[in-house]
């Protein structure tokens, strides 16, 4: 980052975590993660949270046997002065930290993920690796 912006985990609520058994007995092999990343900030109390939502697809039958979803909240400091205006109540976050966030919490749901899928049949399902920079996540500003 341009400028050095002080931040840590405030804390991580697992929103969802589901898995649908298949109706067959079998050993599912082409899965497909589709992860969705939204950010809100409340610059007053200095929290900027990033929910990452992963939905995991049987790609032969084309169905949902899963979804895991979390709320990172990060404490940046000032943060009233690191974000950018862009409205009333609405703000810019700068695109050097909200990269380093959202890899923060898609590497962080991969380890939840890995933990939650122990013992289950998405046991030795391969997790992505996510290129942020690719990402082009619609933000949606908290109001204040």
């Amino acid at each position: 980052m341009e400028n050095k912006v002080a931040f840590g985990i405030k804390g991580i609520e697992i929103v969802n975590s589901a898995i649908k058994a298949p109706t067959e007995v079998g050993k599912i092999s082409n899965f497909n993660f589709e992860m969705k990343f939204q950010a809100s900030v409340n610059p007053k109390d200095g929290i900027l949270s990033v929910f990452a939502d992963a939905v995991i697809k049987d790609l032969e039958i084309n169905t949902q046997i899963g979804q895991y979803s979390a709320l990172f909240h990060y404490s940046v400091s000032d943060l009233e002065n690191v974000l950018i205006k862009s409205g009333p109540n609405q703000f810019e976050i700068p695109q050097p930290l909200l990269t380093t966030l959202l890899g923060i919490s898609a590497s962080t749901l991969r380890g939840l993920m890995f933990e939650a899928f122990k013992g289950t049949f998405l046991h030795d399902a391969i997790l992505p690796v996510i290129d942020i920079m690719a990402l082009q996540p619609e933000l949606m500003p908290a109001p204040n």
